[in-house]
């Protein structure tokens, strides 16, 4: 039995599989496709460009490709054209920052290549992918791995000065400050450099040090000798760079902060 199909009998016409719709292949693409003349204008594009940039495609045909592109974009694609319609470029792969409709802007990685009609050169043609969310994604590891080696550093550095402060703590006492003394330069240092960072001075830490024993305007005023109106307006700017609304917000701020250090 001669089976069909075969060299002695190929399958009849009406049992092959039907040509490919590449038109409607083309049009139920997820990707952008796009074709240009020898002047960089859009000749096509598929209703994937609805989608990505939110164009009708009839409103972007007979335009430049460069009117959709930041102006950085526009000059990379722009040489990457020229090398194409020149036959020199590097690699069929670029990527750009292009922009949607309402403003916004899109990543997009674009796979160029010539377009040849009868062994003519008519164009380019090319496909560009929204990487969005890849370059999201990128964003995101490449700080949590700046946020680890800031982490690291700082780690460092700390065991650093506590291996510091150890070796002077045991040092012969004759040879340098006591144990104690090393320790409150220590924190001395900490808190001014704490306070330097939110914008205080060592006269704000003293302020802050009496409105944590519960003293008055007035009270503050007659010790550290200036008027309750200057001592007011210091205060409203201690809580304004603590963020706080009121001076027991204030306190509780520096004593997380480390900002107020009770002497027993």
């Amino acid at each position: 039995m001669k089976l069909q199909g075969t060299a002695n009998q190929p399958f009849p016409a009406s049992n092959l599989a039907p040509a490919p719709d590449f038109e409607a292949l083309i049009e139920a693409a997820g990707d952008l496709i796009y074709t240009l003349n020898l002047e960089g204008r859009f000749t096509f594009f598929n209703q994937a460009v609805e989608r990505v940039l939110g164009y009708p495609p009839s409103e972007l045909l007979g335009e430049p490709f460069v009117r959709i592109l930041t102006p950085e974009s526009a000059q990379v694609a722009s040489r990457h054209y020229d090398q194409g319609l020149a036959g020199k470029e590097n690699t069929p792969f670029f990527e750009v920052e292009a922009l949607r409709r309402d403003g916004t802007i899109v990543y997009l990685e674009v796979r160029a290549g010539s377009l040849i009609r009868d062994g003519v050169l008519v164009g380019r043609q090319g496909i560009a992918r929204d990487i969005n969310e890849l370059k999201s994604l990128q964003s995101s590891v490449a700080d949590k791995l700046q946020r680890m080696t800031l982490l690291e550093e700082r780690t460092r550095i700390a065991m650093s000065m506590y291996t510091r402060i150890a070796a002077l703590i045991y040092e012969d006492q004759g040879k340098g400050l006591a144990g104690d003394e090393v320790l409150r330069e220590v924190q001395t240092t900490i808190t001014r450099v704490t306070a330097e960072k939110h914008g205080l001075t060592a006269f704000d830490l003293k302020l802050l040090g009496m409105l944590a024993k519960g003293l008055s305007n007035e009270e503050i005023a007659r010790e550290a000798c200036r008027s309750p109106h200057t001592i007011k307006d210091h205060i409203k700017r201690i809580m304004l760079r603590l963020g706080a609304k009121r001076r027991a917000e204030a306190v509780a701020c520096a004593l997380r902060l480390g900002l107020l250090v009770f002497e027993p």
